[in-house]
């Protein structure tokens, strides 16, 4: 079975993504934290680091097995052959990148919008967690 996968995306750079990504891969356990981006991986961070351009089938191969794959890129959205079980956007304080409002419309929590109730009680069914691993999920996200 794929690991249920959980992207997050940005409005910008330094808008929390690894922070959270760490947190949340600290929470749900048996987690692999991947960064796509164009930097170079940072020492002691980004273990599983990609360019951002790489497939999603090629990432697969190197989380196969984990419960979850906490993807830190909003491009692999992008990705056909992606679908998400949980997509988080983090706006950028000063306001968001151009192209920043497709990552966001596609986001199922954003920081600082609450979700309502129904919503969270289908994300935490998608992802598989007790209500109590999803209500630490959601304070997470609004950090």
């Amino acid at each position: 079975m794929p690991p249920r996968t959980v992207v997050i995306a940005g409005g910008g750079r330094k808008v929390g993504k690894t922070e959270l990504a760490e947190g949340l891969a600290a929470l749900l356990g048996d987690a692999a934290v991947v960064k796509l981006g164009v930097h170079h991986p940072r020492p002691g961070r980004n273990e599983l680091y990609f360019d951002r351009d790489t497939p999603w089938k090629t990432v697969l191969e190197r989380v196969r097995g984990r419960r979850f794959a906490i993807l830190e890129s909003g491009s692999i959205l992008d990705d056909p052959d992606l679908e998400p079980d949980l997509v988080i956007f983090l706006p950028a304080p000063g306001g968001d990148k151009p192209g920043a409002e497709e990552r966001r419309a596609r986001a199922d929590l954003v920081r600082g919008e609450p979700p309502s109730p129904a919503l969270v009680e289908g994300l935490r069914a998608r992802l598989g967690v007790d209500a109590g691993t999803m209500e630490r999920l959601l304070r997470a996200v609004s950090a």
